[in-house]
């Protein structure tokens, strides 16, 4: 590589970080990341009682939510567990959890959708494409990316609630927990939006970054936790919000990622001589979604212009 490519290298990284602050912005990338809270939280409560109902089927019931404390504190800031454990009590309410669990997975498979549909529309923003699928297949292929998801979810939870007291396992479970976050985000950035990248890639630029921002998010909610007395300053909600804070700090890092890949990729295609500085040249998925909201629109324009013509006459 010689000066001058090593050069405009550095300056399309420039113009592509640039171009990301600016799009996630202009896209609005911060109410992005609020719904995407929004529709994490709905999906942690199914999930804490899917945890808590399997641990109370292979567990004696009076100790379930005992042992899950116990193996929470070994992974979870100073006396995070602890705060948790009145809300484990309450999720167990339930006389039969094989009904809870049911119950749990039914909910977490439908928020998790939710989720994903809601990433999809962010996504779509940050390419510069409408969503084109009609609502029964975009739900339907959401569907199954939460699958997808909540597998991994699944693999991450058993990860995280593993023997940490053995020191092999203590170790290995980070890379582990490092590799699942890799394919979470994956399968997230590529299968959610309206758009066809030109080749699966497992790791991105902007899917780095968002797993490095989410790794510093998550070592500082853990020192704040471990030196704050959050419940002085907020009371019972004090874990909550810091909580709530952490997963926002998060989907914000997810949605600013998908905006430098986005960017990085106009790059390669300007480096490529293609005519992509308003728009990107990526294929869509679908477009009978966008056929039949311009029928919808013509018809509405049409209709309204026979009103202003009555009115006229």
């Amino acid at each position: 590589m010689t000066s001058s490519d090593a050069s405009r290298r550095v300056a399309g990284w420039r113009v592509a970080v640039r171009r990301a602050m600016h799009g996630f912005m202009q896209h609005r990338g911060i109410d992005a990341a609020a719904a995407l809270t929004f529709y994490a939280l709905l999906a942690l409560l199914p999930g804490a009682l899917a945890v808590v109902s399997v641990f109370a089927i292979f567990d004696d019931r009076d100790r379930a939510v005992e042992d899950l404390v116990a193996v929470l504190d070994t992974v979870l800031p100073d006396r995070a567990a602890h705060d948790l454990e009145g809300v484990l009590r309450e999720l167990l309410a339930l006389d039969n959890p094989y009904l809870a669990l049911g119950i749990a997975l039914v909910l977490v498979l439908w928020t998790t959708s939710g989720y994903a549909t809601a990433f999809g529309r962010s996504v779509n923003s940050s390419y510069g494409v409408e969503e084109g699928r009609p609502f029964w297949a975009f739900r339907a292929r959401m569907l199954a990316v939460a699958v997808v998801l909540d597998l991994l979810a699944a693999v991450v939870v058993t990860v995280l609630l593993g023997p940490g007291d053995l020191p092999v396992w203590a170790f290995l479970r980070w890379p582990v927990l490092l590799a699942f976050s890799i394919l979470f985000v994956a399968v997230l950035y590529a299968s959610a939006p309206n758009v066809i990248r030109p080749r699966l890639r497992w790791v991105t630029v902007g899917s780095s970054v968002a797993i490095l921002i989410w790794i510093i998010a998550t070592a500082g909610f853990a020192l704040y936790v471990a030196l704050v007395d959050h419940g002085a300053i907020y009371g019972s909600l004090g874990g909550v919000i810091v909580g709530l804070l952490w997963l926002y700090l998060g989907n914000a890092a997810l949605v600013a990622g998908v905006e430098l890949d986005a960017e990085f990729t106009r790059i390669k295609q300007l480096a490529n001589g293609e005519d992509v500085a308003r728009s990107l040249n990526l294929p869509v998925r679908d477009t009978r979604r966008i056929r039949t909201l311009g029928r919808q629109r013509r018809a509405d324009i049409a209709a309204a212009r026979e009103l202003q013509e009555d009115a006229d006459g």
